[in-house]
C-alpha cells in the first residue's frame, strides 16, 4: 500500500511516550559510565589498554549519539508537519541537550585524538574497530592548531544548545506560523510556495507578494537571528584562530570535506558560463511573451504543459521506473519507501516548507519529506529527495562516523537521481510539447543552479564580511542581496527579491555556513557522473555504488581521484560538465 504519510510508530508511538524516557535513562546511564572510563584517559599510556579504553568510550559514546539522533529526528519530523506540536519541540530540545552533553563529555576523546603524537596515532588505528575512525581523525588533524582548551571547548558546546542552535530554532517557529494571504486566504508557507509554479500568472504573482508580505513582518526578527548566527561563526573563529586565522569559507570547505581550490575552481567555473542561467530565462520569457519577467515566473510551468498534473501514486511510478532503468534495487527501494511509510508528502496546515531527505540512526531508515501537490517540479523533487534516500540506504550497515558524508557528496546522488527522472522523462517524450515540458525543467534547473546559488554564495559573503564590522539591519541585508541578485541575475528579471535572505531557510541553518554552493558542486559533479555512466554502461553502475559507499570515509577530491582518476581542483573535470548544461539550454531555445 502506498501511503503518503509517515509511519513511525515502530519508533516512537509519540513525542511524550513512556518508551522515550526510558530510551533517555539508557542514555543517562551510558554518560554515567563514559565519565568512569574518561577518568583513567590521562593515566593510560600503553598502546593496548588505551585501545580497549578508546573502544569501549566510543561504544557507550555511539549508544548515546544514538538516542539523541533517533530523538531529534523523529521530533524534527513531527514538527515539519506540525510546527505547532509543542510536545515533539520539547523532545527536539531534549535531543540537542543530549547531543551537547556527550559532546561535552568525550570532549578529551576528541582532543587525544587531535593532539596525540602521530607514531600512537598510527599505532592505535591499527585497531579494526578504530580504524573506522581513521578518516575522520585524520581530517580533524588538519585542523589542530585551532583547538582551544578542553575547559572553552567544552563550553562551547554547552552554550551552543541554547546560544547557536537557538536561534535557528527560532527561524523554524517563524516558518510554522507564518500564514501567508494569498487573494485574500491565509494559508501554510508550504502551500504558498507551491502557488508558485502555477499556471496562471496573477496566481503567481499574488503568492509571492503575499509570501513577501508575511515575511516583511518578521524581517528584523530573521535580521537578528542572521546577526546572531553570523555573529556567533566569527567569534569563534578568532577565538581558534590565535595563531593562524580562518574564515569562514575555510570552515565551511573543512566542514564539507572539499579543498578551497577546488570551490575557487567550481565558482570561477560558474561566473565563467553564468550567461547560460541567464540564456534559459530569456527563452522561458520569451516562450510565455512576459517582457517583465519577474520573481514570480521563475517557476513557471511551460505554455504548452501549464495543466499537466499527477496523483502521488503516477509519480512514485514515474521515479521507480527511471530508477529501475539505470538500476533495478534502485526502482524496488523507491516502492518501498512509499510501501513502509517512509514518505510524507500530504499538504497540512502549519506545515514548513520546502523538502528533506533525512534518517533514523538505529533502525537505520530514512525519511522523505515534501509537499506535493501534483506539479512536475514536485516530481524532480520526489525524485531529487528519493536520491539522497538511497545514498543514505547503501550506508547502512556502514558504522555509525562512515555515515555522516558531507553535504557537497550528498548532493551528488540527489542531482544525479533528477538527471535519472529527466531522461527518462525525454526518452519517453512523444510530442514537441512534451519535450518543452522537459527542456524547461533543465532550463528552471540551469537557471537556479548557475544564477540563484551563486546569488547566495555572493550575498553569504557579503553578510560574513559585513557581519564583522557590526550589526546589520534589515535594510541592509535587503540592500545586500539586491546586489547579489543583480550581479548574477543581470537584466533577465525586472525586479529582484530584497527578501531572499529571510524567506531562504539555508541562510538560518545555525549548523553549517555556506549551506547553498554544495548544490552547484552537486549537480555539475552530478552531470560528470553521468558522463561517465554513458562511456562506461552497465559496469557504471557498481561502480556508483561504490562511490557513494566511500563517501563518508574520504574527502571530495579523494573519491573522484580513486573512482574517476580525475582531479577536480582543476577546470576541466567542469567543463566537461557544463558541456551538457550548454547542450541542454541550446534544446530549450530550439523548442521555444
Amino acid at each position: 500500500m502506498t501511503t503518503t504519510l509517515w509511519q513511525d510508530d515502530h519508533i516512537y508511538a509519540a513525542p511524550d511516550c513512556p518508551a522515550i524516557d526510558a530510551d533517555f535513562q539508557r542514555a543517562a546511564e551510558a554518560l554515567t559510565e563514559i565519565t568512569t572510563l574518561l577518568a583513567a584517559l590521562p593515566e593510560t599510556r600503553d598502546i593496548n589498554p588505551l585501545r580497549h579504553l578508546l573502544r569501549a568510550i566510543r561504544r557507550q559514546a555511539n549508544a548515546v549519539r544514538r538516542q539523541a539522533w533517533n530523538s531529534q529526528t523523529f521530533a524534527y519530523n513531527r514538527l515539519s508537519r506540525n510546527g505547532r506540536d509543542e510536545a515533539a519541540r520539547v523532545l527536539l530540545s531534549r535531543g540537542q541537550q543530549l547531543q551537547a552533553r556527550l559532546a561535552q563529555l568525550v570532549k578529551p576523546v576528541a582532543l587525544f585524538w587531535l593532539n596525540a603524537p602521530e607514531d600512537q596515532v598510527r599505532a592505535l588505528l591499527q585497531d579494526p574497530e578504530l580504524f573506522e575512525l581513521a578518516y575522520l581523525i585524520r581530517h580533524d588533524r588538519r585542523l589542530q592548531d585551532q583547538a582551544l582548551s578542553l575547559e572553552s571547548e567544552q563550553l562551547i558546546e554547552g552554550l551552543a544548545v541554547d546560544g547557536l542552535q537557538a536561534w535557528g530554532d527560532l527561524y523554524d517557529s517563524l516558518v510554522a506560523r507564518l500564514r501567508p494571504v494569498v487573494e485574500g486566504e491565509p494559508m501554510g508557507l508550504a502551500q504558498a510556495d507551491n502557488l508558485l509554479a502555477h499556471p496562471d500568472r496573477a496566481r503567481r504573482a499574488s503568492a509571492w507578494h503575499g509570501i513577501q508580505a508575511a515575511w516583511a513582518g518578521e524581517q528584523e526578527t530573521v535580521a537578528a537571528i542572521l546577526n546572531a548566527i553570523n555573529g556567533w561563526r566569527n567569534e569563534l573563529a578568532a577565538q581558534r584562530g590565535k595563531g593562524r586565522l580562518l574564515d569562514a569559507l575555510d570552515l565551511s570547505c573543512h566542514q564539507g570535506h572539499l579543498d578551497r581550490a577546488t570551490l575557487e575552481t567550481l565558482m570561477a567555473q560558474a561566473e565563467a558560463h553564468k550567461e547560460l542561467g541567464r540564456r534559459a530565462l530569456r527563452a522561458m520569457a520569451g516562450a510565455q511573451g512576459i517582457t517583465d519577467f519577474a520573481p514570480w515566473d521563475l517557476y513557471a510551468p511551460p505554455p504548452a504543459a501549464a495543466q499537466i498534473r499527477l496523483g502521488f501514486g503516477q509519480a512514485l511510478t514515474l521515479v521507480a521506473e527511471a530508477f529501475a532503468a539505470f538500476d533495478p534495487e534502485m526502482g524496488a527501494f523507491a516502492r518501498m519507501m512509499a510501501d513502509r511509510g517512509w514518505i510524507d508528502a500530504a499538504p497540512s496546515d502549519n506545515r514548513r516548507s520546502g523538502a528533506y531527505c533525512t534518517e533514523y540512526a538505529d533502525p537505520a531508515e530514512p525519511r522523505v519529506f515534501l509537499t506535493f501537490e501534483g506539479t512536475m517540479d514536485n516530481v524532480i523533487t520526489l525524485a531529487h529527495e528519493l536520491g539522497h534516500a538511497w545514498h543514505s540506504w547503501l550506508l547502512r550497515d556502514a558504522p555509525l562516523a562512515q555515515r555522516d558524508y558531507p553535504k557537497t557528496l550528498a548532493e551528488t546522488a540527489s542531482l544525479f537521481a533528477e538527471t535519472l527522472v529527466r531522461d527518462a522523462l525525454l526518452a519517453r517524450a512523444q510530442t514537441r510539447e512534451q519535450r518543452l515540458a522537459i527542456a524547461w525543467m533543465d532550463g528552471e534547473r540551469v537557471a537556479s543552479l548557475l544564477l540563484d546559488i551563486p546569488s547566495r554564495f555572493h550575498f553569504e559573503r557579503a553578510l560574513v564580511a559585513g557581519r564583522s564590522e557590526g550589526y546589520l539591519g534589515a535594510g541592509q541585508l535587503r540592500a545586500m542581496m539586491k546586489s547579489a541578485k543583480q550581479q548574477w541575475y543581470g537584466d533577465t528579471l525586472s525586479q529582484y527579491d530584497e527578501l531572499f535572505w529571510a524567506s531562504k531557510s539555508h541562510f538560518s541553518i545555525a549548523e553549517f555556513g555556506f549551506y547553498n554552493y554544495p548544490y552547484l558542486f552537486g549537480y555539475l559533479f552530478s552531470l560528470g557522473l553521468y558522463a561517465q555512466k554513458a562511456r562506461v554502461g552497465a559496469d557504471f553502475v557498481p561502480a556508483y555504488r561504490a562511490l557513494l559507499a566511500d563517501t563518508g570515509r574520504m574527502s571530495a577530491e579523494s573519491l573522484v581521484e580513486k573512482h574517476l582518476g580525475v582531479d577536480i581542483r582543476e577546470p576541466a573535470f567542469w567543463e566537461e560538465s557544463l558541456r551538457y548544461v550548454e547542450e541542454a539550454v541550446e534544446r530549450l531555445e530550439r523548442l521555444v
